[in-house]
């Protein structure tokens, strides 16, 4: 009876009314901010659809995305990446329509989910497609598969970015696999470190996969030729006031030969200093002349391999493709 009557008194004393007001501001608060954040992101809607081909030692899927934003008009940008569990096969930028695609023979025989993840940009939502089933066969012969991750890489002009080249034997293959890079822009370069990734099958049937870290590097411009051009001017005039005078001491001499001689002697000295001044002046603080740099744009980069028996054993027969964006400098 006390209980009863304590627990009275204070519901109508206003505590227990005062309590429960303030769970109810709490959770319209929360409701509030939860619509806030929906208000102010777009969701997006990724569809994806998957074409095969079974030419050559693996099968070779296609994965073609599209992604819109169904209550807005425009498309969408950003990043799609493709998996598969938890395999990562690769990632592409969206182009101005949504699109993207990737191609990949990543896949081991058998039966497998795809699906393509788009991860959002600005305030578009992250949206997942529905899983496709792709069917993959893979041959007996011994090779080795190559695979690089990002296949997505951006830098400014003047910066570098590094990817790293996984080669994995199969089917019993051991030997070295060298890696180059195809489809560089001009005044880039591309590295590997190692250049040579030993990828080795032993009797038991272990095998042991090698990595490279590849690292494509892009050059800067050098700075404008304006300066040149006015050193140029400068040494024009360092060289006509000399002259100028000794054509005046000439006029006044007409009869010392040897003057003359020794002022053509004199002014070719000087012509020969100036000039050598000039060149070293520019090479010390000007850099290479002439140089436009790594052009702004978006490049395809093949990885390409070869393995050292010689035996085109690659597997699979095209090699990971790289996205390389390239923006002006900030």
């Amino acid at each position: 009876m006390n209980v009863r009557l304590s627990w009275g008194k204070l519901w109508n004393t206003g505590q227990g009314m005062r309590t429960a007001a303030w769970c109810m501001v709490f959770m319209g608060m929360l409701a509030a901010g939860r619509s806030a954040v929906a208000e102010d992101t777009a969701a997006t809607r990724t569809t994806l659809t998957v074409a095969t081909s079974n030419v050559g030692p693996r099968t070779r899927a296609t994965l073609t995305v599209h992604v819109t934003v169904p209550d807005q008009s425009g498309s969408p940008s950003g990043v799609v990446n493709f998996r598969s569990g938890d395999l990562d096969l690769g990632s592409a930028f969206l182009d101005g329509e949504g699109n993207a695609s990737l191609e990949t023979d990543n896949l081991t025989a058998g039966t497998h989910q795809v699906v393509a993840v788009y991860k959002g940009k600005d305030n578009n939502q992250t949206s997942v497609s529905k899983p496709e089933q792709v069917q993959a066969y893979v041959s007996t012969v011994a090779g080795f598969t190559v695979a690089a991750a990002p296949t997505s890489l951006s830098t400014a002009v003047g910066g570098f970015v590094t990817s790293i080249v996984t080669v994995t034997p199969v089917n019993g293959f051991s030997g070295y696999v060298s890696l180059s890079c195809n489809g560089l822009p001009v005044n880039t370069t591309c590295t590997f470190t190692p250049v040579s990734v030993p990828a080795n099958c032993t009797s038991s049937g272990s095998c042991t996969a090698g990595a490279s870290v590849m690292q494509i590097q892009t050059q800067s411009p050098s700075p404008g030729t304006a300066e040149n051009h006015q050193d140029a001017g400068m040494r024009r005039y360092v060289f006509v006031f000399p002259a100028l005078f000794g054509l005046l001491g000439l006029g006044a001499c007409k009869r010392r030969a040897w003057r003359n001689l020794a002022l053509a002697m004199l002014t070719c000295a000087g012509i020969m200093g100036i000039t050598a001044c000039a060149q070293r002046y520019r090479y010390l603080n000007h850099g290479p002349p002439d140089n436009p740099g790594t052009p702004v744009g978006s490049y395809t980069i093949t990885v390409e391999a070869e393995s050292s028996t010689g035996s085109q054993t690659t597997t699979p027969p095209t090699e990971p493709q790289i996205t390389l964006k390239i923006t002006a400098p900030s």
